[in-house]
């Protein structure tokens, strides 16, 4: 029988049937609750270096971890900041780009649900440059030092450079550590600025003025008087200012009132040589007139490269009369060798002169002799008219050494003119530099001179005991300039060998010792323009390196910042320079360290500003030429990742007219031809091929006066740029260059590429 309680069921009713009735179904449980993420603080302020502390909470799961990351990045980096598994955020030591990083936490539970905070990097930085200005002499060096000051723990590097109104090039260096040297010659002007710029941030610099000086002196040694036809070595003493290292060329000249050219006389040998403490002595020979002017005074000028504000005069009066002149007046020889000797008589027609060695008539076989020139076996000469002879050497040294050739006038036998002349056991040779240490693929010039004969030959060598294999101690020329190998031999030092052509048996060495460190050789690109947007990979060649693998590798210190870098090799080492690196014009300082602690030598990547114009360097079959014109070239971005077979990513493999009927691009070889309209404007569509890829990103522009311009850019695939033309009527007719530029400020030309009709 069923049962009804009344009240409790819907449909409860008599009624037969005598069924029973079940219990209705359940009603379905709701949905759980969606996760829910919230970090907080949903913004923070923090100082570059420092830490700020982010929370977050996951409601609606019983798992609530969650995974930090700093601008979609894991974890972070150290360019836009760390963050830990707890929420610390690390500012990082540079401010980035933009300035505002998000800060997201992401539930472990559902990694769709998430939620984020702003973080601002800020800069407190104050920079101080030590010591404040100050004078500088030509040549001296001054160290600065940069102070940052900043309640965080920013990259304390700092980028040197200077500034004024003789730089470039007349204005001093400043290196990476901020040692400056000003120019060995005084500069129009002579104000100069050094600024320090700090690489975590770089809109904070500290400046210094500067003043280059002057304040060496120069003497002049001149006698009163000289005979006509006569000599005299005039000198110039430069003594610098303490500490100071002037350029200590002079330039000589020579004048007089009643004379000009040859008759002034002949200013001639101009020697340098240091006389200690750092004082040079520049010497030149002065050779009178045959017969003196009138009036008979010339004037000699010396003149400083360094200052000629110092230049010194020196009055000769050229006086009458017979002289006698013997050149050279000084000469070593070997023993059984010769030094041919010319005498010169002036101020009287009888040119005859009598040779004496020591006083002994035309020499002995003890003393040597006097021979007529070339002459084997020797002619002896002791009177007449012979002007030019040869002094032979005995086989041995003569006593006394020292010996005097003299040449004696027989129209006046009291005036006469010698030659004093060494001699020596047999030809000596030198090398210079005498010890040198170079890097790996270094070159170093070497000269050599021979001493005791007139043929200065010789032949190059390189010697060792790790020289075994061709080519392992490096390589030198016939002119002494020495390669060192891409890697040290070992041991890693040896000899630079000269052997004279004369005599084989005697020779000359360098020592050279290769370097077994680390060290740059060449950077790629070595220069840059000022702005790059994107920053670039920098490849730096060399030797010595660490190689990544097995590791640990080298890494690149740039601006003073240790970046992320992989070396391939010990000779190639690649690591990514930031926007920021690049910033402004400039210098930036880059070293290899090796896992040792030791560095390798500092190159400096220039940072230059990019030109405010082009000009047009126009060429004609009539002007071939054009002179004064500077042209500044920089490396492009990027060179450090060439794409194989090409010099560079930035080029034009190809161009061709683009159809929009049907979206084709018919790539040739032939300049695209634009056909200029009767009236008005007219378009064209071009396409543009790159192995690289060209995109919408790059600026392209078309040589001329404007009246062909680019108005649209279109990406149309597999690396094809596509860009609609506009044509004026008045279009001039010929050839054009159409320019590609990227947001690193490298530029190309696919020079007559377009040719107007």
């Amino acid at each position: 029988m069923g049962i009804c309680i009344a009240g409790s069921l819907a449909g409860c009713g008599g009624g037969g049937g005598g069924g029973s009735v079940g219990p209705p179904p359940s009603p379905s449980p709701p949905p759980p609750a969606a996760i829910q993420v919230l970090v907080s603080p949903k913004s923070s302020s923090v100082v570059l270096g420092n830490t700020a502390n982010f929370s977050a909470s996951v409601t609606n799961t019983a798992d609530t971890a969650v995974s930090w990351s700093v601008n979609g990045v894991a974890g972070g980096n150290a360019v836009i900041g760390t963050i830990t598994s707890a929420g610390v955020y690390t500012a990082p030591a540079d401010l980035p780009s933009p300035a505002t990083v998000t800060i997201t936490a992401t539930s472990q539970a559902d990694p769709t649900k998430s939620d984020g905070a702003a973080g601002t990097v800020t800069s407190d930085i104050a920079l101080n440059v030590t010591p404040s200005g100050t004078n500088v002499e030509l040549g001296a060096a001054t160290a600065f030092h940069a102070a940052i000051n900043s309640g965080g723990h920013p990259d304390t590097a700092v980028r040197w450079s200077i500034s004024g109104g003789a730089c470039p090039g007349s204005c001093g260096v400043v290196d990476a550590s901020g040692n400056y040297t000003a120019p060995g010659v005084l500069p129009t002007a002579t104000s100069v600025t050094v600024t320090a710029q700090s690489v975590a941030d770089p809109s904070k610099q500290a400046s210094v003025s500067l003043t280059i000086t002057s304040n060496f002196t120069v003497q002049l040694t001149a006698p009163a008087s000289v005979p006509a036809g006569g000599t005299a070595t005039i000198v110039a003493t430069l003594t610098p200012a303490p500490g100071s290292n002037p350029n200590t060329a002079v330039s000589w000249s020579l004048s007089g009132a009643g004379c000009s050219g040859a008759s002034c006389g002949t200013l001639t040998t101009v020697t340098t040589q240091s006389t200690g403490a750092n004082v040079t002595a520049d010497s030149a020979t002065y050779t009178a007139p045959p017969q003196p002017p009138s009036p008979n005074m010339v004037t000699i000028t010396a003149t400083p490269v360094a200052d000629t504000a110092k230049q010194r005069q020196a009055a000769i009066a050229v006086q009458p009369g017979v002289s006698v002149s013997v050149t050279p007046g000084t000469a070593t020889v070997a023993a059984n060798h010769r030094v041919t000797l010319t005498a010169a008589v002036n101020g009287t027609a009888n040119s005859a002169v009598t040779w004496s060695v020591n006083g002994v008539s035309g020499g002995s076989a003890a003393l040597g002799q006097v021979c007529v020139v070339g002459s084997s076996p020797c002619q002896v000469v002791t009177s007449g008219n012979a002007l030019q002879v040869d002094y032979v050497a005995p086989g041995g040294i003569p006593a006394p050494n020292p010996v005097t050739v003299q040449a004696t006038s027989t129209a006046d036998l009291s005036k006469n003119g010698s030659a004093q002349i060494t001699v020596i056991n047999h030809v000596l040779v030198g090398v210079l530099p005498g010890s040198v240490t170079l890097s790996p693929l270094g070159v170093q010039a070497f000269t050599a001179s021979v001493l005791g004969t007139g043929n200065q030959s010789v032949v190059w060598q390189v010697q060792g005991a790790g020289c075994a294999a061709p080519g392992a101690c490096g390589t030198v020329n016939t002119n002494g300039i020495y390669m060192a190998p891409a890697a040290p031999p070992a041991p890693n030092t040896l000899q630079v060998v000269a052997v004279s052509s004369d005599d084989a048996a005697q020779f000359g060495e360098a020592n050279v010792t290769i370097s077994t460190g680390a060290n740059i050789a060449a950077l790629h690109p070595a220069s840059v323009y000022a702005g790059a947007a994107n920053g670039f990979t920098l490849r730096v060649a060399g030797s010595g390196f660490a190689a990544s693998a097995p590791g640990p590798g080298a890494a690149l210190v740039i601006g003073g910042t240790t970046r992320t870098t992989a070396c391939s090799s010990a000779a190639e080492c690649t690591a990514p320079v930031t926007a920021n690196d690049v910033l402004t014009a400039g210098t930036v300082s880059v070293q290899v360290r090796n896992p040792n602690g030791t560095s390798s030598n500092a190159v400096s990547l220039v940072v230059v500003a990019p030109n405010a114009g082009d000009e047009t360097i126009a060429l004609t079959s009539g002007a071939p030429a054009a002179t004064g014109k500077d042209i500044v070239v920089v490396d492009p971005t990027t060179a450090g990742i060439s794409v194989p077979g090409n010099n560079l990513d930035l080029n034009v493999a190809a161009v061709g007219a683009f159809s929009t009927g049907n979206n084709s691009c018919a790539l040739t070889g032939n300049p695209v031809v634009l056909t200029r309209p009767a009236s008005g404007v007219a378009s064209a569509d071009v396409c543009l091929f790159s192995q690289s890829g060209f995109d919408t990103s790059m600026t392209y522009t078309v040589s001329g006066a404007g009246d062909v311009t680019v108005i649209t850019k279109q990406p149309a695939g597999l690396g094809i740029i596509h860009l609609t033309l506009q044509i004026a009527a008045g279009a001039t007719p010929g050839a054009r260059t159409l320019f590609i530029q990227n947001t690193n400020l490298d530029k190309t030309a696919a020079s007559g590429a377009l040719e107007v009709q």
